[in-house]
């Protein structure tokens, strides 16, 4: 087989991201164990994980974009909610702008 396991997500939802964000950059992905959702309350959470393959050819590639992909959520986690300076209003840190006022 050519193809190998790059990522194991969380979830069908992180998943079809890190697929949508490979077949942003040309890299053609396979996902595995997507439908085992269905089974929930039947099979340990570890079981639920859906397994990302690319070809051998783009693993460099894929690891990158991935890495940047866990830096970005751990760098989420990190900061904290800004208060916009216009309407004052609370905003989470992976909002660039403005819910509210779209300042």
């Amino acid at each position: 087989m050519n193809y190998e396991i790059i990522y194991k997500a969380a979830n069908s939802y992180e998943a079809h991201f890190i697929k949508g964000l490979l077949d942003k950059y040309s890299i053609e992905s396979t996902l595995l164990g997507e439908n085992l959702s269905m089974a929930i309350g039947e099979l340990p959470a570890d079981v639920l994980q859906v397994d990302i393959l690319v070809h051998k050819n783009h693993l460099a590639a894929s690891r990158d974009i991935i890495s940047k992909y866990e830096k970005n959520l751990l760098s989420n986690e990190l900061k904290s909610d800004w208060q916009c300076s216009r309407c004052n209003n609370m905003n989470p840190p992976s909002f660039e702008i403005c819910w509210h006022c779209e300042e």
